[in-house]
């Protein structure tokens, strides 16, 4: 794949120009290009890794959250979400490799299948100036999400073999905790116990 970061970085500053007026369409149009420069600039860094140049697996620190329950499961992302303009396919190819290199952690460890599982995502969003007030997630970012849970550590996205709940707050620092545990045992579960006591 060939993709030129020059000219998105270019089209970036032709709507910020030097000692000209800022209209609020420029500053639009800039933040949508900022959108496609991150997408643009994974695509380039996954070539790196897919053909060899660069020997990393996925780009992103993810990690396997300790719990006190044996049956929940928390695979910590970070990042938060995406919102709605920001799932490009690259940026859905980014999260599919991350939330499976959580996975192989995970399996370190054990991992649980459930006969009915529910999955809590919890979002920790960045506050900016773009999202004081409202700050939405993109409803096909959660089915990437569930995709690549299904058949792992339950069979199927179906009401009879998963629930599911999303929950997000401001903070300093983007990311995502995904847990599963046991449909059956929710009472059990500190899934709700540690989100209530971030609220």
């Amino acid at each position: 794949m060939f993709i030129d970061l020059h000219k998105t970085l270019e089209r970036i500053k032709d709507n910020i120009p030097a000692g000209r007026r800022v209209t609020f369409e420029m500053l639009e149009k800039a933040y949508e290009q900022t959108l496609w420069l991150r997408s643009h600039i994974l695509g380039v860094m996954y070539d790196m890794i897919d053909f060899g140049s660069a020997t990393k697996r996925v780009i992103g620190e993810v990690s396997v959250s300790q719990t006190d329950s044996d049956n929940m499961v928390c695979l910590v992302i970070p990042e938060p979400l995406p919102g709605l303009k920001e799932l490009t396919g690259t940026v859905e190819e980014h999260w599919s490799r991350m939330i499976h290199e959580a996975i192989a952690q995970q399996a370190k460890i054990g991992i649980p299948h459930f006969e009915k599982a529910h999955v809590h995502i919890w979002i920790t969003a960045p506050r900016g100036t773009n999202n004081t007030k409202v700050w939405d997630t993109s409803n096909r970012a959660i089915n990437v999400v569930i995709n690549n849970l299904k058949g792992i550590f339950f069979d199927d996205d179906n009401f009879e073999h998963m629930s599911c709940s999303v929950e997000a707050s401001w903070g300093k620092i983007g990311m995502t905790e995904i847990r599963i545990c046991d449909h059956k045992e929710l009472e059990k579960c500190t899934i709700f116990q540690q989100a209530g006591s971030k609220l």
